[in-house]
């Protein structure tokens, strides 16, 4: 698996690719402190949901996009998000169509943001 660290107009985006295992000590410290992190929690054929939540709690990034999660588009052998949504204690959430994020508007505690997937 292949991680990317991506950084732009003083952001940095952390793409856990398809990690299918917990992360080790010396992964969280090449990481580094990330903004945005997009993390795969459709379990199946990657991480189990409590091994996502617990990425969350050891990178504290202020954004984090689930990834890699069934829905109507993509209906294959993947869990959906709200499982992982709800591990989060996350209640209710509203897909978005996309996100306008700066520097200056990264939120100060970890929020959870689910964007809309693409119809074929």
């Amino acid at each position: 698996n292949t991680i990317y660290i991506i950084e732009m107009d003083g952001i940095t985006l952390c793409h856990l690719g398809d990690l299918g295992h917990p992360l080790a000590p010396h992964l969280i410290e090449e990481i580094g402190d990330i903004d945005i992190l997009f993390l795969p929690v459709g379990e199946i054929t990657t991480i189990p949901v409590d091994t996502a939540v617990e990425i969350v709690r050891q990178l504290e990034p202020p954004i984090v996009i689930p990834m890699h999660y069934k829905t109507e588009a993509f209906t294959g052998e993947l869990g959906p998000v709200d499982k992982f949504l709800d591990k989060m204690r996350i209640r209710e959430m509203e897909a978005k169509p996309k996100l306008v994020i700066t520097s200056s508007s990264l939120p100060g505690s970890t929020q959870t943001m689910v964007l809309n997937h693409l119809h074929s």
